[in-house]
């Protein structure tokens, strides 16, 4: 019972890192804010103190640059995965053939 919640587990990884990969090739482009308003091509968004400011297009760069890092780390967390319930199988294998008593 217990390794069956390990596998579970480890299967739970590999859908989030296919989850985080998926998204990362298909997401759209997003909806760009200032402050809970949209923005668009050519807009400007200036922080409250009116120290900083970053363009629309700026925003949308970082938010691109991003998309590689969460399909990379999604690529990882489900080759991960992948090992984790690989091990979890070969050593529920070996222990049923190591109980004493059982013919092989």
């Amino acid at each position: 019972m217990r390794g069956r919640r390990k596998v579970w587990a480890h299967v739970a990884l590999i859908v989030i890192g296919v989850g985080a990969l998926v998204w990362a090739l298909t997401a759209g482009t997003p909806q760009i804010s200032c402050r809970d308003a949209t923005m668009g091509p050519g807009d400007i968004c200036v922080n409250a103190q009116g120290t900083k400011q970053q363009t629309y297009e700026e925003r949308l760069a970082a938010h691109r640059s991003a998309r590689p890092v969460v399909g990379g780390v999604g690529v990882v967390l489900a080759a991960f995965g992948g090992v984790l319930v690989a091990g979890e199988l070969r050593a529920a294998g070996s222990s049923d053939r190591a109980r004493p008593g059982r013919r092989p």
